[in-house]
């Protein structure tokens, strides 16, 4: 038989006798929706560049493919440089752990030495030196000292 004209397509579709849908809509807001007419605002759709895009989550992809290589890069640098600002914040507290010990113990061996000169020059200066130092240039010992005088108030 052949085809029929589109005209009579469309007016077989609506069973009842009111309007079709699409024709009691306006016009502008019928275009909107298709975004065909080149007289209408152009829609979300075709001002998004293909670039920006959404791209579909694929569920097997890894947690790397998302993140770029110029990201990874950079966070892989970022790491690189802390982990050397660690080692290096390890070997300086080392270095100064080892100086601090170092005066310790020379401080230590300063003590001692100085304990021990000082308890030299107690021995040359005490009574029992000064003593046989008088009796070698002739003096003579007093009398033996006596019983301490105690004085009543």
């Amino acid at each position: 038989m052949g085809a029929r004209p589109k005209a009579a397509k469309k007016s077989r579709k609506s069973s009842s006798g009111a309007k079709n849908s699409k024709e009691a809509t306006p016009v502008r807001a019928r275009k909107r929706k298709s975004g065909k007419d080149h007289g209408a605002l152009p829609s979300w759709r075709q001002l998004e560049s293909k670039k920006n895009r959404r791209r579909k989550q694929d569920s097997d992809a890894s947690p790397f493919q998302a993140v770029s290589t110029a990201r990874f890069a950079l966070l892989l640098a970022s790491v690189a440089a802390a982990f050397t600002l660690y080692v290096g914040h390890i070997h300086a507290t080392q270095d100064v752990l080892a100086r601090t010990e170092q005066a310790r113990t020379e401080n230590h061996g300063l003590h001692m030495k100085y304990n021990r000169l000082k308890g030299d020059f107690d021995r040359m200066t005490g009574p029992a030196e000064v003593h046989r130092h008088a009796q070698a240039l002739g003096f003579v010992e007093d009398a033996a000292f006596g019983k301490t005088i105690v004085v009543n108030p």
